[in-house]
């Protein structure tokens, strides 16, 4: 994409906030709300209301099809023991059903009509620029490309990609992200936006990292990572070479990561989704290398391993409880 073009996203409440926003949507229409809570909620930014409205607009449309699955979850058991959890269930998938049309209602138009380059759920994709530079998209990216004669820039929209650049001190390397910029002559690095974070891992070369605010920069070395936020540029720090490239060898490496982590990775390459409906079993230890390409299969280890039990509700959407 050429320079005169306009990369700019909507302005819109992040992800983060518009799931909290349907999860008190959920609330407060099964009762199970505290009112001042919600309201010191929806003080405290005012991107909260916002994406509240949003959330109320998409439950309009979603109501109806949110009933029958209740209703047909219900109905699968006569007796009065069993309907509050099959209930709290259904309220579950139609708060996934709300979460995943939201997402893709608000972000997805604007993103591919912006993208050069894009994965769909679960794929992993090499491009080769005309530079010799090599970049590999991960799971849900997307980005675009434009390769001028003064530089090379690269936007990531969202997801992930490692980049292998090639040297050329004369047309510097820059990759552009919503939280801020990384620039490069020639070095080897992995790229992945999530929860309003880029995370930066170095494993060869030098990159400079640029926040969104004036005189927000940071040098990265070869075993260094740091993160571009809204806040700015945090400290460098070491980095799992081995968990953090684990996706280029189609692999996910846990090491006494916490479920609600694990849960989280493995969403990230299943067009359905994995909900844990009690907090006491988020802190949950996980161990162990698993396929990407084969999400059901580390699902079913933990299933195994753990002290829990997993609900199927519809085709995409899994409870642990």
């Amino acid at each position: 994409m050429t320079d005169d073009q306009d990369h700019s996203t909507p302005q819109s409440p992040d992800d983060a906030i518009f799931a909290q926003a349907v999860s008190w949507l959920t609330r407060l229409r099964e009762r199970d709300a505290d009112a001042a809570a919600f309201q010191a909620w929806l003080a405290a930014d005012p991107r909260h209301e916002a994406a509240f409205a949003e959330a109320e607009c998409l439950w309009g449309r979603l109501e109806l099809p949110a009933r029958k699955l209740a209703d047909t979850e219900i109905g699968r058991t006569r007796t009065t023991r069993r309907q509050r959890p099959l209930r709290g269930l259904a309220a579950a998938a139609a708060l996934m059903i709300l979460l995943g049309a939201g997402l893709l209602w608000r972000d997805d138009i604007a993103v591919r009509l912006q993208s050069d380059h894009i994965t769909s759920i679960g794929m992993r994709t090499p491009i080769d620029l005309a530079d010799g530079s090599r970049i590999t998209l991960n799971t849900d990216t997307a980005i675009a490309v434009d390769m001028a004669d003064d530089g090379r820039h690269v936007r990531l929209f969202r997801g992930e990609a490692w980049f292998d650049v090639a040297p050329d001190a004369a047309r510097p390397f820059t990759v552009d992200t919503p939280m801020g910029t990384v620039r490069v002559t020639g070095t080897r690095f992995n790229l992945r936006i999530a929860d309003g974070k880029a995370d930066v891992s170095l494993t060869e070369g030098r990159v400079n990292l640029t926040g969104s605010m004036p005189g927000e920069a940071l040098t990265l070395a070869p075993g260094e990572s740091a993160q571009l936020t809204a806040a700015g540029v945090s400290p460098p720090k070491p980095f799992d070479r081995t968990a953090v490239t684990a996706w280029l060898r189609e692999q996910f490496v846990f090491y006494d990561t916490p479920l609600s982590s694990v849960v989280a990775e493995i969403n990230r390459y299943s067009p359905g989704r994995i909900v844990i409906a009690k907090d006491a079993l988020r802190d949950l230890k996980v161990s162990g290398v698993f396929r990407t390409d084969n999400p059901g299969a580390a699902l079913r280890a933990i299933t195994d391993t753990l002290p829990l039990s997993a609900t199927r509700i519809t085709g995409f959407l899994v409870v642990l409880h």
